[in-house]
């Protein structure tokens, strides 16, 4: 069998991390026995879906991208129901859906998970048509993900600074959820559609969420009071959020969720306009990725 060809896409603005040294690193390990490669940079807003359509056009195998988990979902999205695999270069500022998948940060140890080809089909989750990959939500954390996608700092303070102002600033808001089996009447804070078990910075919002069960977890919660919230955190980081007080977690095919007006999602870490209802439904094993050998 011959070489794969394998197109990288670097977004050069993700994260912190800089990326100088990236196409050097790519050159000495990646595995050019197996591979044939090629380096794009993204170089303004929309140009990473113009360069993964063209590598399903030109027959690519794999597409690796080097950015954020915004970045991932962009170009990932453009791969659903293709052959082309999806790799992922952590290089964001919360990298929730490597970290689900157990790719390391460290760009060298990434590229030996891509050398070693191990690949899985995963899940996707559409909203009223659009797809994400890994964590998407409404109220709080959407509002959070607007106000950090407008400001130029990354990393994770920026994102902390906006965490606390949200919390002050809102409210809970009246929600009604239906899927096939239940209709809720429900007051939250926020609601996050999780296909993946990783909100980003090692937080994992809903511990029981899969990439490959056929369901997405309607992680619904609450809002916390200020004595409550070491509480809430003890839970996320001991990965036991479904066991936390004021969180309920519906694992679901398909929901519809009727907001109070229509207003933005966080759509894996980028902030979209969406109207008042919201209807979700998982695209199972329609997508191919690259992962650590040692998930499971």
């Amino acid at each position: 069998m011959g070489k794969q060809k394998i197109r990288f896409i670097i977004n050069p603005i993700s994260g912190k991390k800089h990326k100088e040294h990236l196409p050097q690193q790519i050159k000495e390990h990646l595995d050019l026995s197996k591979f044939d490669y090629e380096i794009c940079d993204s170089e303004y807003p929309s140009h990473a879906i113009m360069l993964a359509q063209d590598a399903i056009n030109q027959h690519f195998d794999i597409l690796a991208v080097a950015g954020g988990d915004g970045s991932v979902n962009e170009v990932g999205t453009r791969l659903i129901g293709t052959d082309l695999a999806l790799a992922i270069i952590p290089c964001g500022s919360g990298n929730g859906l490597s970290r689900c998948l157990n790719i390391p940060l460290d760009p060298i140890k990434a590229l030996q998970v891509i050398n070693r080809n191990e690949r899985r089909k995963i899940d996707t989750v559409t909203v009223n048509g659009t797809p994400f990959i890994s964590i998407s939500g409404t109220g709080y954390d959407a509002k959070v993900a607007e106000d950090y996608s407008k400001d130029p700092r990354r990393g994770f303070d920026t994102y902390f600074r906006y965490i606390v102002l949200n919390y002050i600033t809102m409210n809970e808001q009246p929600y009604t959820i239906i899927t096939p089996t239940e209709t809720l009447e429900v007051n939250a804070f926020f609601i996050s559609f999780a296909n993946s078990n990783q909100m980003g910075y090692d937080f994992p919002i809903s511990p029981h969420a899969s990439l490959w069960d056929g369901k997405v977890d309607l992680c619904i919660v609450q809002k916390p009071n200020p004595l409550e919230l070491p509480i809430m955190g003890g839970y996320m980081i001991d990965g036991m959020m479904d066991k936390a007080p004021k969180v309920k977690i519906i694992q679901t095919p398909e929901a519809t969720i009727i907001r109070p007006k229509s207003e933005v999602i966080n759509l894996d870490g980028e902030s979209v306009m969406m109207e008042k209802d919201l209807h979700l439904k998982v695209n199972p094993l329609s997508l191919n990725i690259i992962c650590n050998e040692t998930q499971k």
